[in-house]
């Protein structure tokens, strides 16, 4: 085959191949990338799921609209040069929103790009409730480089109690306990702070406010409910200051998870923290409340405490009971003479001694006798004392 006959040939194929992409993939694509700017706002595999589907519905939209409101002949090459136009609109639409949030800044837009992620994220979080707590919806927003900030509204079906502690006083073992009647809410705001770089996903921070919420009104028509009013955050149960820091007594407890549990992803942390208020829910109702973190360790704190003190003097008894009177006397009382006297007959009640006389230690008058006392010695007291050791009358006294 000559190569003039095999350029029709690759025209068609690259053609073909441009036409399945218009049709199944590029407009469905672009639209993500105008809802989802930025790459990481999404992950590719949601992304291309995202992509084929908008791109079918872009197609069938593209054919009805040719023949019902054009009135014109919806061939292939007109749909797809109808794409074409479309994606070329998105392309220049995605252009400007990334030179608008790398410029001006990005308030406005990432306003309205919350209120568009709740509906992308419904389906992702769609198993995320337990037996008592659910999520409402949840919001997702780039927070620069590689970081996502999420936005969780949770909701518990039995009201909790919330009592709030000043932490800053609490850590100095203050009192710091927030005087009561405490709020009570079902309904908790969860934020998350995500490093996402695609396939690796790390959890920064974690954050849990107890709230308050207002629903919006009901869109009706002709007094019928048409859609229920969206739920809207009014206030979070939480105050810093320079001095101060108020908040639930358990969000330390959800603190903790981001570093107990960094090698969770996104979708499993979220369902710890859904145990966790559950559990806390549970424990409020059957009225045994679990320790929070900063109750167990206060306690942990006030026991060491007690050991690190100087071991205090025993009182010193000023008058014994009666009945302990003579357990004293016999303790540290000398024992009497005639206790001595009775010990010594004992010791010596089976000696026999009649066959000592004087005559037995005669042998030691040899010795001291032939013992040579030295010239510069007091002889006089040496010799009374040798007068004293010869008397052996004293043996037998």
């Amino acid at each position: 085959m000559l190569w003039t006959d095999m350029v029709p040939v690759i025209v068609d194929g690259i053609r073909a191949i441009l036409g399945y992409l218009i049709l199944f993939f590029v407009p469905g694509f672009l639209i993500t990338l105008v809802f989802f700017p930025r790459l990481t706002d999404m992950r590719f595999v949601e992304r291309l799921v995202w992509a084929i589907v908008l791109s079918i519905g872009s197609s069938i939209t593209t054919l009805l609209f040719m023949r019902l409101v054009l009135g014109v002949d919806a061939n292939t090459q007109r749909v797809s040069l109808g794409l074409s136009l479309f994606s070329a609109f998105l392309l220049i639409v995605w252009v400007c929103e990334i030179v608008y949030l790398s410029s001006w800044g990005s308030g406005k837009f990432l306003h309205l790009q919350k209120h568009l992620s709740r509906a992308v994220n419904k389906w992702r979080d769609r198993t995320a409730r337990t037996a008592l707590s659910t999520v409402i919806w949840h919001e997702s927003t780039p927070s620069g480089g590689d970081h996502i900030d999420h936005s969780y509204l949770i909701a518990v079906k039995e009201a909790i109690d919330i009592q709030l502690v000043d932490e800053t006083r609490w850590k100095v073992s203050e009192p710091s306990l927030l005087p009561q009647p405490n709020p009570k809410t079902e309904y908790f705001e969860l934020v998350i702070r995500e490093f996402n770089e695609g396939d690796v996903s790390l959890i920064d921070d974690l954050q849990i406010y107890p709230v308050q919420v207002l629903r919006k009104p009901d869109l009706t028509f002709l007094g019928h409910r048409i859609h229920r009013g969206a739920l809207r955050i009014t206030k979070r149960l939480y105050k810093k200051t320079e001095t101060s820091e108020i908040q639930w007594i358990y969000s330390h407890d959800f603190h903790l998870f981001a570093i107990l549990y960094s090698e969770d992803t996104l979708v499993e942390l979220v369902e710890r923290v859904l145990l966790k208020l559950d559990e806390i829910a549970t424990s409020i109702k059957s009225g045994t409340r679990v320790s929070s973190h900063l109750e167990d360790m206060q306690k942990l704190r006030a026991e060491t405490k007690t050991v690190k003190e100087k071991p205090r003097k025993a009182p010193t008894i000023t008058k014994m009971p009666a009945r302990y009177r003579g357990y004293r006397h016999r303790l540290f009382s000398r024992p009497a003479e005639i206790d001595r006297r009775k010990l010594q007959a004992d010791i010596v009640r089976d000696l026999t001694s009649n066959h000592v006389t004087p005559d037995t230690f005669r042998t030691s008058d040899r010795m001291i006798t032939s013992i040579k006392i030295p010239e510069k010695t007091d002889t006089d007291k040496l010799q009374v004392s040798l007068k004293e050791i010869q008397n052996d009358d004293w043996l037998y006294e």
